[in-house]
């Protein structure tokens, strides 16, 4: 209970006066929000009771999406005339905690759409616990604008939800739109009026379509997906942790899904670490490819609502003893490096690993709230 007040008043005290989450307040590179990032932190205060919290980052984006929808018709303009475009002329993944596009050119793609996916589901799932049909109205055309931008650029080549690979597609990020368009189903049932609802269900069928025919492996679902898929499939990218959000939230496949519990399986047998934390990847560098706190939660929420309750018991105490002196959680551990040559190339780049990390601390919490319910 203790570490659960603590990561609730953390994200509080970290919460920018206008709505927005910081990825890590002590982190030079992640003084920004994601959206990726914000909406799962906005659920995670949700299921703690903070509804204030959560709506005040609804309304961030809200806010960030009304000063740049003029991207949405120009990107659906350039696609139709087959015009290419740059990174930054889609809707960005992350921006300033004022709600600004971060325009320096530091190498990080900036486009990135799982995070809008996410952002959906995470409205919608607000929207059911408190009632707050009045922010639903107020966001009805930016909601509408995102199942818009989201359509059209679902089947585009863009960076993973780690940033990385924007040559390919990506299984989750695929995941992640659909579980924000199914979303907006539930919405319309609640009120959200003009949604083309014929149109969300062939591109929800469209998506389940296409991973069902190209996103399918020998160990499960892949990570990664070719362009030029249909003349030469890709069949061994991977897995990948992030693949547990296919079912848990955003349900594209159903946790008895024969080929999901095969990627479940495939995950805890390659990706878990000798004292139960969960790597993102086996190829993972980054800061050496350590233990990351959010995916260890993820799987634990995965567990015990598969009805693992141990399992999901031992990765909360995991958790519970990776926070420091001040009860922060960092975005990763290095018990157990994967590439233990590159923690000392990452460290001086960017100095140790990001501590608290927002999202971390936000998967904790609905894992213990979900065990604790």
């Amino acid at each position: 209970m203790i570490l659960f007040s603590k990561s609730v008043e953390i994200i509080n005290r970290f919460q920018h006066p206008s709505g927005a989450y910081v990825a890590c307040p002590h982190f030079d590179n992640y003084q920004f929000s994601w959206l990726r990032d914000g909406s799962f932190i906005a659920y995670a205060m949700d299921v703690a009771g903070k509804f204030e919290s959560a709506s005040k980052f609804h309304r961030w984006v809200n806010d960030v999406l009304i000063r740049y929808a003029y991207k949405v018709d120009r990107i659906e303009l350039a696609i139709k005339n087959g015009t290419a475009l740059t990174d930054k002329d889609f809707l960005f993944t992350r921006y300033t905690l004022d709600g600004l596009e971060d325009l320096e050119e530091d190498g990080w793609g900036n486009f990135q759409y799982d995070g809008y996916g996410t952002w959906l589901w995470a409205l919608n799932e607000h929207l059911n616990l408190t009632g707050d049909l009045g922010l639903m109205k107020e966001a009805q055309d930016q909601i509408l604008l995102v199942v818009k931008y989201l359509t059209l650029v679902w089947p585009l080549p863009s960076y993973d939800c780690w940033e990385e690979h924007p040559e390919l597609l990506h299984t989750y990020s695929i995941a992640a739109v659909y579980g924000g368009l199914k979303a907006v189903l539930s919405m319309v049932e609640m009120g959200l009026q003009n949604a083309d609802i014929a149109e969300i269900k062939r591109t929800l069928a469209a998506m389940k379509n296409f991973i069902d025919s190209f996103g399918t492996g020998e160990q499960g679902y892949l990570k990664h997906i070719s362009p030029q898929h249909i003349k030469n499939p890709m069949r061994s990218s991977g897995i990948d942790s992030s693949l547990l959000g296919l079912a848990i939230p955003f349900g594209m496949y159903e946790l008895d899904n024969p080929v999901m519990r095969e990627t479940i399986q495939t995950i805890k047998a390659n990706l878990t670490a000798p004292d139960g934390g969960i790597h993102r990847y086996l190829g993972d560098t980054y800061y050496g490819g350590g233990e990351w706190i959010l995916l260890t939660a993820w799987l634990g929420w995965v567990e015990f609502l598969s009805g693992d309750r141990n399992l999901a018991a031992d990765r909360l105490s995991w958790i519970e003893t990776q926070a420091d002196e001040n009860g922060w959680l960092p975005e990763q551990v290095d018990h157990h490096l994967l590439a233990p040559e590159f923690l000392q190339v990452w460290e001086q780049k960017w100095g140790q690993s990001a501590t608290p990390l927002l999202w971390s601390h936000a998967l904790y919490i609905v894992l213990y709230q979900a065990m604790n319910k």
